[in-house]
């Protein structure tokens, strides 16, 4: 802890150890991690590409990369996905080299690929959203009363979950049709499944965390100060993460009981917990990222 940065041991509850830190050349646009391998994906203001080892060694960087601005990766590790300059979705093997490129007819606005990289969705500024297959083929297109802004695939069953910043969550499977849809009553910060698909968390601005059940039926809600703006969970969803506007950071577990709360220094712009909600990814929009252990 001798190098740990002062604000974590100021919080309230149970310390964690800062187990490394590393800073990208500028601001971060963008960070998402393979759960099997823990290998951190991340891009920032300059157009560069980062691959990030579990231990925070950094094994890559790509800077050939035309303005990108969202990174997903796979599970496996094998595929990764990239939104270049708005428009243009990109497709990368596991050595971050472009396998290929196509331009969406409108402005990207979300994107995720699933767990084995098989298949990738986006959802563009015109309402649509489009399933594809890392072959190029596409699989189906919808349409949505509101523009999706976060994209989530499940990886109990195959579907994938979207919700707009206002008025909407819902879930369609991989032929495009609409298997559940619910009303959101405020704005959305982020959104967050645990890996079996059971638990979807949502950080609500005005109204605290909230939990729907893998049909998106109302599960719980939890209280917390601030407006929570960033959130991630485990694989089970026994411990989940939330940022809020005010530069507060929780760590709870699934019945909303605190573990730990501390200020930040400046604010978050991603959490990622890790499978086994042991040790948490923070990712400021600086560009600094660090891993912080309960853990081991």
């Amino acid at each position: 802890m001798a190098n740990a940065p002062e604000w974590l041991s100021n919080g309230t509850g149970l310390v964690p150890r800062m187990a490394w830190s590393f800073a990208a050349d500028a601001d971060l646009v963008s960070l998402t991690m393979s759960r099997e391998s823990g290998e951190l994906f991340a891009i920032d203001r300059a157009g560069g590409l980062y691959k990030v080892s579990r231990t925070g060694r950094i094994d890559g960087v790509n800077r050939g990369l035309r303005s990108p601005r969202i990174v997903r990766w796979s599970d496996t590790g094998d595929t990764g996905l990239v939104i270049e300059k708005n428009e243009h979705i990109t497709v990368l093997d596991a050595k971050m080299r472009v396998v290929w490129t196509v331009a969406a007819p409108s402005n990207v606005l979300a994107a995720d690929i699933d767990a084995y990289g098989h298949n990738l969705v986006v959802s563009l500024e015109n309402s649509h959203t489009v399933l594809m297959n890392v072959d190029r083929q596409k699989l189906a297109e919808f349409s949505t009363v509101r523009v999706l802004k976060f994209l989530s695939f499940t990886t109990s069953e195959p579907s994938v979950v979207g919700a707009a910043e206002h008025g909407l969550i819902c879930c369609h499977d991989l032929d495009g049709v609409e298997l559940w849809n619910e009303r959101l009553w405020t704005n959305v910060g982020d959104i967050s499944l645990s890996g079996d698909s059971k638990r979807i968390f949502i950080a609500e601005f005005g109204h605290g965390l909230h939990a729907l059940d893998g049909r998106g039926r109302n599960q719980s809600a939890f209280v917390l100060d601030g407006s929570p703006a960033r959130v991630s969970t485990s694989f089970f969803g026994e411990r989940v993460a939330t940022a809020t506007l005010e530069k507060q950071l929780f760590w709870i577990d699934a019945d909303g009981t605190l573990l730990w709360a501390a200020e930040t220094p400046e604010p978050i712009h991603t959490l990622i917990c890790d499978p086994l909600g042991e040790w948490l990814i923070v990712g400021f929009e600086s560009g600094r990222v660090m891993r912080l252990d309960w853990e081991g």
